[in-house]
């Protein structure tokens, strides 16, 4: 994240954190309509679904929604409606895939309002993860980051997959190289209700929702839901506050061909917690953030000289009312299912995105004030007279796609699929800045789209402005032979092509422009061919055994090219890997059990850094990575609502070669020891247990996570601590009461044995002896009531 408008100047490769990206959300940006059992569905053989919007359709719910029954010749885990009715109101979904083999997540809020949250899926990080909403790609089309707060409600999900190796050939994954997950919404009742919930808690923890669901209305069906939820940050100054709209219609035109229109609207407005790093935790403790004290500013500014030296500058540019990020985004699709004859059918996906907010921080810039007392910028950034002010990192996304496939059956025992996804996103990116109240601290713009600070000639000062159009096609083919009840072959291929053109400003408007704005555009195509096969052997009834190998790739970030020119570098390499799996499942009488082992290697692994002057990023090759492992997971219904699920996870994640960072501008070349490390953000063990009652209306759930100590540099010199973390839960369903359909009250309780503890690196560095990683800190002892009923 950036940091600062003006720094002192710092050699490159030193001062700053070279960073894997990791997915940070840094910048930017108890339900009981479950299923009454935990066999929610029949014993037919469950299949991968003919539609875009999933990887598994007909899976057994198992462990009260934590684990289903699969047949996929890879690694899946299914989180269904009945687990994530069990979790605290609003968690966002990187709480909820928590308890999946090879997870490794972090979230510095329990009730899950903030995008300061992250994970790993052995040991790829979450940029490096497909995420879809209903069919639609979700990621950052630029940098792909995942936004946990922007995907809705939680209430309204009827599963999360998780595939953690590598994603199916027809997901419209744009930067997926290990792995993919999928939400899938509920599908609308045939019978009107309402459901109503409402949920006090920790920090005053409020949430307000209701769902109607319109029942048929001839071939349509329909639900709509809206809610406001918001909380106090447990740490620091500063609030979390969402508002979403979700609704979804189907339209069943006969038995074969139907339409879904799916809508998802979000508007936020959060402020940042600060990653903190060891030594901050231990000096500070826990709860250590961002000032909430305001130093008054000298009159006629502080002197360029002063900053980050004087305590006072240091005390202003970290005041948490800087720190602020405000956003609204909407997503609408139209899902078409359509048969033509017995054997062809159809799924096409259109779809449109948008999104508008920012992410802010504390800077400097030289201000002047004309005759009516207006803040004008300076020509020269370095000059005196400096004034704290409110930068704000400003995305603006237009994205347009549509996503289809045909299903061809061939006979009996053969299946082809083929189809096409098509992208053409634009984004325009951008810092600009806003008068900050020197005696009081407070911003004048908080959203950054008005009353901005200008030059003297009336050009809105920007420290760079970005526009991105990014072009996507992607066309697979993939055959599934079935020769016996035993046997399952499969073998595709996908083509991907990804054209990024990029226009690119630094200072725009500047009245000195010979000193200050330069120009630099590009327009980068990359392409590859991804081919996949996999095998599978039912032995019996009780055993399967498969085998899959995967090759993935992702483009450069979107600010790669233009990044490296500005510093001298050559533009970095598209990431790329081969992952294989092999794998068994077991499922007799009361006992379910995954196993599976996987090799991953992956090439051209690219990581960040900041230049310290015009804080634009710069990618590097930081080589080849090794990720190796087991998973496993199972569940053991003990019979009168009793069950046992558990989750286990060994990850070697090693860097097979040593960093050479070539020279700069600004800096020499640079060598590290790398090789052989293990890779930052990657423990190498996890493991989930849990216990589960349900009977008779009562629910109790007791679960604990014992995530393994992890690195926070490529050196290793420097790691957090394991950490085990207990949770609970209960809830009571009342009898019927006049209108009130299932009345229900739930306790949720996090960290029941109020552990502190940091976790997952925020930004990793090379060196913790050179620059200090930080960390996400785990959040204390919380809980939350939630009352919750269905009407009529």
């Amino acid at each position: 994240m950036h940091t600062s408008a003006i720094r002192r100047r710092k050699p490159l490769w030193l001062a700053l954190a070279t960073t894997l990206v990791i997915g940070t959300a840094g910048i930017a940006h108890a339900d009981n309509n479950a299923p009454a059992s935990d066999a929610s569905s029949t014993n037919d053989k469950t299949h991968k679904s003919t539609t875009l919007s999933t990887v598994n359709v007909n899976a057994q719910s198992l462990a009260g929604g934590l684990m289903a029954v699969q047949d996929q010749p890879k690694q899946v885990s299914t989180i269904t409606a009945q687990a994530i009715a069990e979790v605290p109101i609003t968690a966002d979904y990187t709480q909820m895939i928590n308890s999946a083999p090879g997870v490794n997540s972090a979230s510095s809020d329990g009730f899950g309002l903030t995008d300061a949250s992250s994970y790993t899926i052995r040991g790829f990080n979450a940029s490096e993860i497909g995420v879809t909403l209903d069919g639609v790609p979700v990621n950052d089309a630029g940098n792909y980051v995942p936004y946990a707060s922007e995907y809705g409600e939680a209430r309204n999900y009827e599963s999360i997959n998780v595939t953690q190796g590598s994603a199916d050939l027809d997901m419209p994954d744009l930067g997926a190289v290990g792995g993919h997950i999928s939400f899938v919404t509920r599908t609308p009742t045939e019978n009107f209700n309402v459901y109503a919930g409402q949920t006090f808690g920790s920090n005053d923890a409020r949430s307000t929702y209701l769902r109607i669901n319109t029942g048929a209305t001839g071939p349509v069906r329909s639900w709509i839901s809206i809610s406001r939820n918001s909380d106090n940050k447990w740490r620091g100054g500063g609030y979390n506050h969402i508002d979403r709209i979700q609704a979804k219609s189907v339209w069943t035109i006969d038995d074969n061909d139907s339409l879904t229109a799916n809508f998802n609207l979000n508007r936020e407005h959060n402020y940042f917690y600060m990653p903190l790093t060891k030594a901050q935790a231990a000096q500070y403790g826990y709860t250590y953030d961002y000032n909430t004290t305001w130093t008054p500013t000298p009159a006629g500014g502080f002197p360029a000289s002063a900053l980050y030296s004087d305590p006072a500058t240091l005390a202003q540019v970290d005041y948490y009312r800087l720190f602020q990020n405000p956003f609204k985004s909407w997503v609408a699709s139209l899902d078409g299912e359509f048969k033509f004859g017995s054997n062809l059918s159809l799924s096409i996906i259109p779809y449109f995105q948008f999104g508008d907010g920012n992410g802010s921080f504390g800077g400097f810039l030289p201000l002047q004030f004309n005759a009516s007392g207006k803040p004008i910028v300076q020509a020269d950034q370095f000059t005196d007279g400096q004034y704290t002010v409110y930068e704000a990192y400003r995305p603006i996304t237009y994205r347009p796609g549509i996503n289809a496939k045909f299903t061809l059956e061939l006979g009996l025992d053969n299946t082809l699929d083929w189809g096409i996804w098509y992208e053409r996103s634009r984004q325009l990116e951008y810092i600009d800045a806003s008068y900050v109240d020197p005696n009081t601290g407070a911003p004048l713009s908080v959203w950054g789209d008005n009353k901005l600070l200008t030059y003297g000639n009336g050009q809105i000062w920007k420290n760079y402005s970005e526009y991105d159009l990014t072009t996507v096609k992607k066309a697979f083919v993939e055959d599934t032979w079935t020769p016996n009840d035993a046997w399952t072959f499969n073998a595709g291929v996908a083509y991907l092509h990804t054209d990024r053109a990029n226009q690119f400003v630094l200072f725009p408007g500047n009245p000195d422009p010979v000193d200050w704005t330069s120009y630099q555009n590009s327009d980068d195509r990359y392409h590859r061919f991804l081919p996949a096969a996999s095998a599978s052997w039912k032995l019996d009834e009780s055993n399967q055994l498969y085998y899959s190998i995967t090759r993935t790739f992702r483009a450069p970030p979107d600010a790669a090219t233009f990044g490296n020119a500005r510093i001298g570098l050559p533009a970095p390499l598209p990431e790329s890997a081969w992952s294989n799996e092999i794998g068994w499942r077991f499922t007799q009488g009361p006992l379910t059990l995954h196993t599976d082992a996987y090799l991953a290697n992956m090439g051209n692994r690219t990581a960040v850094g900041l230049d310290p002057n015009t804080f634009i990023n710069y990618y590097i090759n930081a080589g080849r990575v090794r990720m190796a492992g087991v998973n496993a997971e199972g569940n053991l219904d003990l019979g009168h609502g009793f069950t046992l699920y558990s989750s286990y996870t060994y990850t070697q994640a090693k860097v097979e070669q040593d960093l050479n960072l070539p020279a700069t501008a600004d800096t020499g070349a640079a060598f590290y020891d790398t090789k052989g490390k293990q890779f930052p953000g990657t423990p190498r063990n996890m493991a989930y247990i849990g216990a589960r009652y349900s009977a008779n209306g009562l629910t109790l759930n007791l679960n604990g996570k014992f995530t393994g100590s992890e690195y926070g540099d490529f050196l290793n010199t420097e790691r957090v601590s394991s950490n085990f973390i207990l949770n609970g839960s209960a809830s009571y369903e009342l009898p019927d009461f006049s209108v009130l359909h299932k009345p229900t009250i739930a306790i949720n309780a996090l960290n029941l044995l109020n552990r502190r503890y940091l976790m997952l690196p925020s930004s990793l560095t090379i060196s913790a002896a050179e620059s200090s990683p930080t960390y996400y800190v785990g959040a204390p002892r919380q809980w939350y009531v939630t009352l919750s009923t269905e009407l009529f």
